[in-house]
């Protein structure tokens, strides 16, 4: 009787032992995992690399730990407006209310967006994306809710229609402690904007300018905070032409971050990377943006890799049907066991 149960427990081992097998067979690990065993981001709390076409996580590290998005907050921001006014037709009028709050108090003079004034929705969507305007934030809080929590709100429920879990906003700069993301919802975000075209359009220019208007005698330019978009002579950028945006941000309490957009051989990159608590030197010692070296380091790990390497989406069918056929597989297998041992008795 002992020896039967032995018998039998053996069988259930050897069952089990080929069922890892076979479906170790059928679904292999990915050539990429989700956890990179080095960290490539050192100095920032949390990061993400994500391919936007093949849906496959190439990095991740601490990617759904909260954190202030800082200005990155804008990209949900423009979301709103896009949503809205998709082709950014018409003007609004900047109120009051926009310019007097205290998150756009630090401006610095005559650069910035006046009480009453007249401004074209892409104008003003350009200033918030590109120079990172605030009160060109606020401005569109006001227009489009007539109140900057309503809005706020608005955003949070946009962002878990979108997808994100664990995502909440309390103003459309970026500047509030109390805005709350993670490096994989913040890549959501990225990618639910960057479906619209006017949004691409716009975080791949490097430069723009508030035109006169009622309030203005002479409009003033601007450059894009995204260093990445352009040359430069103090970090080396091997992925220059092929960054997209998306966009900066930095508070004392964010730190820097930057989620970013990579096209290159066929593929769409989106990088997130929060928490860079200090600027980073470039190599004559200038200071240049933490999230700069952290971003290139997360882009390099694209080197190489084609679609075809990548994990595809599984269909359900062939999930089932495989199943299936190591269900059968195992039955053919114990079977054969059984009919051995009964012939040893």
């Amino acid at each position: 009787m002992r020896e039967q149960k032995m018998r039998k427990r053996k069988g259930v081992c050897t069952g089990i032992a080929v069922l890892v097998t076979v479906l170790a067979l059928i679904f292999p690990a990915g050539v990429y995992g989700a956890d990179s065993e080095k960290d490539v981001t050192p100095n920032a709390k949390a990061a993400i690399l994500y391919e936007a076409t093949t849906g496959t996580v190439l990095y991740e590290k601490n990617a759904d730990m909260q954190l202030a998005p800082a200005s990155m907050t804008k990209v949900m921001t423009a979301i709103m407006v896009l949503e809205e006014n998709p082709e950014l037709k018409g003007e609004l009028t900047v109120d009051e209310r926009a310019v007097s709050h205290f998150y756009c108090s630090s401006m610095e003079p005559l650069r910035h967006l006046y009480a009453g004034e007249v401004i074209s929705y892409e104008d003003c969507l350009n200033y918030l994306l590109i120079a990172s305007g605030n009160e060109a934030g606020t401005a569109f809080a006001f227009e489009l809710a007539g109140d900057m929590a309503d809005f706020a709100e608005q955003m949070t429920a946009k962002a878990k229609e979108i997808g994100c879990e664990n995502t909440q906003f309390r103003d459309p700069t970026g500047i509030s402690p109390s805005n709350l993301t993670t490096p994989r919802d913040m890549a959501k975000i990225a990618e639910y904007a960057l479906s619209f075209d006017k949004f691409r359009e716009i975080v791949c220019k490097t430069e723009g300018t508030v035109p006169v208007s009622n309030k203005r005698e002479e409009g003033f330019e601007y450059t894009n905070t995204n260093e990445l978009l352009a040359p430069s002579e103090l970090y080396e950028n091997p992925y220059e032409g092929y960054i997209r945006g998306v966009k900066t941000g930095w508070t004392p309490s964010a730190g820097y971050c930057f989620t970013g957009c990579m096209e290159k051989d066929g593929l769409t990159w989106i990088s997130v990377v929060m928490g860079v608590m200090d600027s980073a030197q470039a190599a004559d010692g200038t200071a240049i943006r933490g999230d700069l070296p952290e971003t290139v380091s997360l882009l390099a790990l694209t080197e190489g890799i084609t679609a075809e390497d990548l994990d595809k989406p599984v269909n359900a069918a062939l999930i089932a049907g495989s199943i299936a056929a190591a269900v059968l597989i195992i039955g053919i297998i114990i079977f054969i066991y059984r009919k051995k041992r009964r012939r040893e008795m």
